[in-house]
């Protein structure tokens, strides 16, 4: 059973689990794994929506990171699995403690909102077909990552899905669902 948990709690566990001046994928994973898939989902979609992700190359190293996790919930492994040169990247840890601060009020009143409903959202075979639109976000996010602020879309649909899996919340698989639609429908806008 994974411990449910809310989006604050999510970003104070990352930075609080880590050590360093970097945080690393593999401390993040390390950092979140108890607590089940979807909170691994979250981190790297947070990055890639904070300022943080405005920095070249970040957007598509966290869509891979997402695309390897939601694999990985695809075809139902217990534990993440993470390639030895992907557990090596990292970003910096005072910009992660930077973001984290500028957007404690908004991920607190977020908070406030969510919690365990509409679970059928969130069971077993939902969460293996939210864990293949996240693969398709993903790519998505690859594909337009060179683009400033672009990937906002569909990593904001990916960190609601993660969301909806670390509380079991099926309002926000709906709102991923929204966000999903929003960010295929923006792609000819963009390029």
């Amino acid at each position: 059973m994974t411990k449910q948990m809310n989006l604050t709690e999510t970003l104070e566990t990352i930075k609080n689990d880590t050590k360093g001046d970097k945080i690393t994928f593999e401390d993040l994973v390390a950092s979140l794994n108890h607590r089940g898939f979807g909170a691994l989902l979250i981190g790297p979609a947070l990055i890639t929506v904070l300022p943080t992700g405005a920095i070249p190359g970040v957007p598509a190293l966290c869509a891979l990171f997402i695309t390897l996790i939601a694999s990985q919930i695809v075809i139902g492994r217990s534990y993440p699995w993470l390639p030895e040169r992907l557990k090596k990247i990292s970003f910096s840890r005072e910009t992660y403690k930077s973001a984290i601060q500028k957007s404690r009020p908004y991920t607190e009143w977020i908070d406030g909102f969510f919690h365990p409903r509409l679970e059928f959202l969130t069971r077993e075979t939902a969460q293996r077909i939210i864990a293949l639109l996240c693969v398709f976000l993903a790519l998505v996010i690859i594909a337009i990552g060179f683009i400033p602020f672009a990937p906002l879309l569909p990593a904001s649909a990916i960190l609601f899905f993660g969301l909806a899996l670390s509380i079991h919340d099926g309002l926000l698989t709906a709102f991923g669902f929204a966000l999903m639609a929003a960010s295929f429908a923006a792609i000819p806008f963009i390029l």
